[in-house]
């Protein structure tokens, strides 16, 4: 790449090759250097630079990286919030950076935001060679933190698709290294990634909590906060699911300080999204309809559909009486099923149940064979076991 840039430099200057070459390496030499057949030492390329007018760096640093860096940077900055960028406009930017030899992180950040971008096409293949593209680009550059966080979202897609025992490969190849030796954002998620493991294949709830715990203590102890909102929350899902509201409300409150704290808007619709599953499970209608009232003000119109927002207001509709609009919002539920179907284990038992507790509340039952069909896809543990429990008990 850095030939091919001093050659257009030096066509640029209308520079032969004797010319530039001259007093500083033999004519050959700078031609194999061109053709990507040598490589240059630092002294011959500072006087290159020097004869061509530019600096080295502009030698070194491909431009179109720097336009990559750009673009990758915006993206991430974006991500998880409100408006982050839509599929097709990350592939549309990303993809004519993709196919060109580069050698630069950026390269394979880009080729991990694809991956991200095709997985609600459903083409796991093509979401899997992209991380296995940015993961051999991380491994080249020796970019450890960034290859461990590809391996980690690999494995994360991978038990949201059941492909367990390929996930427990790549999760053996993280546990390798030293967790200590981790900065805290690749602890973190490797930590988010464990607990997922408990949750869904381990049927260890109490142990999923131990370890957001410890990833909690982690983070105080190293004043490094990083998902803060994310590990309270995960833990009160755990502890809806184990029946204790105490360590469900106390954990509601740590991440509602938290995100009153850092006044972030995406942080504070998915904690009032987690609200309304503790009021929907102990059936606390007026806390339930607060959230959808904190929701509704925080989307301030958004358009998007949002799969626990509109369960939400089906439940509460449900459980007020009001058939007609609850089965209004099961019906947007159940349309949008194809979008939400690819999201984890967790999300899609928490809308399965809200459909069910519609139909136990009169608000039709058309969506229960499909339910059945796909909680039979679940691991065995907790959430299918309670899931098919209620199919069991609307059936009779």
């Amino acid at each position: 790449m850095i030939g091919q840039r001093i050659k257009a430099l030096r066509k640029e200057k209308k520079l032969t090759q004797s010319q530039l070459a001259e007093g500083i390496i033999t004519k050959s030499m700078l031609s194999m250097i061109e053709n990507g057949k040598a490589e240059t030492s630092m002294r011959s390329l500072r006087e290159i630079a020097k004869r061509l007018d530019v600096s080295v760096q502009s030698l070194l640093v491909d431009p179109r990286e720097e336009d990559l860096q750009k673009i990758v940077e915006e993206i991430e900055y974006t991500q998880g919030g409100l408006h982050s960028w839509e599929d097709e406009a990350v592939q549309k930017a990303l993809l004519p950076y993709v196919d060109v030899e580069m050698n630069s992180v950026w390269q394979g950040k880009a080729y991990t935001l694809l991956a991200d971008s095709v997985f609600y096409s459903g083409n796991q293949q093509q979401l899997l060679e992209w991380y296995d593209r940015a993961i051999a680009v991380f491994e080249r550059l020796e970019e450890k933190e960034e290859l461990i966080m590809a391996r980690i979202s690999q494995a994360f897609y991978l038990l949201m698709w059941n492909r367990f025992d390929e996930a427990i490969e790549r999760i053996d190849t993280i546990e390798l290294i030293d967790s200590r030796s981790m900065k805290t954002k690749t602890r973190v998620e490797f930590s988010m990634l464990m607990v997922f493991r408990n949750m869904l294949y381990d049927d260890d709830l109490p142990g999923a909590i131990r370890r957001l715990e410890d990833t909690l203590d982690y983070m105080k102890r190293t004043k490094m906060y990083y998902r803060v909102d994310d590990v309270y929350r995960t833990i009160a899902i755990c502890a809806l699911y184990l029946k204790d509201e105490a360590a469900i409300v106390d954990a509601l409150q740590k991440a509602k300080q938290y995100t009153n704290f850092t006044d972030d808007v995406t942080m504070k619709i998915r904690l009032a999204m987690t609200e309304a599953l503790y009021a929907i499970e102990y059936r606390k209608t007026e806390l339930l309809h607060q959230q959808i009232v904190v929701m509704n003000q925080l989307l301030d119109g958004n358009a998007e559909f949002i799969a626990a927002f509109e369960m939400s207001k089906g439940v509460y509709f449900a459980l007020t009486g009001e058939t007609e609009a609850a089965r209004k919002s099961f019906l947007k539920l159940l349309e949008h099923h194809e979008q939400w179907a690819k999201h984890g284990f967790v999300d899609q038992a928490i809308y399965f149940e809200g459909l069910l507790i519609g139909t136990s509340h009169g608000c039709g039952d058309e969506w229960v064979p499909l339910i059945e069909r796909e909680v039979g896809l679940f691991p065995e543990g907790r959430f299918r076991s309670h899931l098919m429990s209620l199919i069991k008990k609307i059936k009779g």
